[in-house]
């Protein structure tokens, strides 16, 4: 249950910082969203009663562009303590949930709306504070990959492999050096 309970975090879940009034983003939230309500309903019971997390879980029903109804199971953890718990006995596999947490641990917060390579520019030192992005050094990359393998376990791949493939996917886009994506994403790697 703990890998199944990391995957679905990594690929349908958020895990968020959120404030209370006006205060500093310092709160975490984890919420995972999906149809298969069994898999979340037997997921809230493993955490509530294996590892002791007080979780919340609650439908949503949102009306489809006139195609119909869809109806979401969601389970949400809101106190520290029990992110803290999944932490320890769960984990972390995404890349964008660990800089997340990374931030928090290093400024107390992390203010919603950052991308991923705003996050890792201010963890590499590119900037002090992580708006707006700054492409971070190929060094740099490897070394808050490194960092992020060490401290959580994941990504399992090495940086020089991630590196290597962005190369190779900005290659086939046709991309050169300082170039954004259609969408005008943002470079993530000085390149």
């Amino acid at each position: 249950m703990r890998h199944l309970a990391r995957e679905l975090l990594a690929t349908d879940g958020v895990l968020g910082f959120y404030n209370s009034a006006h205060g500093p983003h310092k709160y975490p939230r984890i919420q995972i969203k999906m149809t298969a309500g069994r898999v979340i309903e037997q997921l809230v019971r493993f955490l509530r009663d294996e590892l002791g997390v007080a979780c919340r879980y609650r439908t949503e029903t949102a009306i489809l562009n006139g195609s119909g109804i869809s109806r979401k199971h969601v389970l949400q953890i809101s106190r520290s303590e029990d992110v803290d718990v999944w932490r320890r006995e769960i984990g972390f596999s995404n890349p964008s949930h660990i800089s997340r947490m990374m931030v928090y641990e290093l400024l107390g917060e992390c203010k919603p709306g950052s991308s991923i390579i705003d996050r890792l520019s201010l963890l590499c030192g590119r900037q002090s504070s992580p708006w707006p992005s700054v492409p971070i050094a190929p060094s740099d990359f490897l070394w808050i990959i490194d960092q992020m393998t060490n401290r959580f376990g994941f990504p399992i791949v090495k940086g020089n492999v991630i590196l290597q493939r962005i190369c190779e996917i900005n290659k086939r886009l046709g991309l050169s050096v300082g170039q954004t994506l259609g969408r005008k994403l943002p470079s993530l790697v000085e390149l």
